[in-house]
């Protein structure tokens, strides 16, 4: 019996190809930004007011996509990760875990995103909400 393995799912093992693409050009990257984040806004409609690029760290400069300070949840969104971006690659992945650990160690509840997420993270936004409405009424 014959077994076919898409060539997505043989990671280094599948053959190495001589096929390279295009690098992307700013304007590309730019758009692409636009519409990932435009996708984003919309499955926040309904939902409270959100504030957009927020800073959280009292001495970093490091900002949130998106978030609720007064219930210190974020939004984090991760584009790149299928083209080798930032988010995914050494020091920017190492980078990243840093501002979210700061951020969870202030006491943020940060849900992390990407493109491939959009259809849950509504779900898990509300959740979030949910908890800490819960969570700070219980407090009271």
């Amino acid at each position: 019996m014959t077994v076919f393995i898409p060539m997505r799912h043989l990671g280094s093992l599948a053959p190495k190809t001589e096929k390279k693409t295009k690098p992307k050009t700013k304007e590309e990257i730019r758009k692409a930004y636009i519409k990932l984040h435009a996708r984003i806004q919309r499955n926040l409609l309904g939902l409270p007011k959100f504030e957009a690029e927020v800073r959280f760290h009292p001495k970093r400069m490091w900002r949130m996509d998106y978030a609720w300070p007064d219930l210190k949840i974020a939004l984090e969104v991760h584009g790149g990760h299928h083209a080798n971006g930032r988010h995914n690659r050494g020091v920017g992945f190492a980078k990243d875990r840093e501002k979210m650990n700061e951020a969870q160690l202030l006491g943020w509840l940060v849900i992390e995103v990407t493109s491939d997420n959009i259809p849950q993270m509504r779900e898990w936004i509300e959740r979030a909400m949910e908890q800490r409405t819960r969570t700070s009424g219980d407090e009271q």
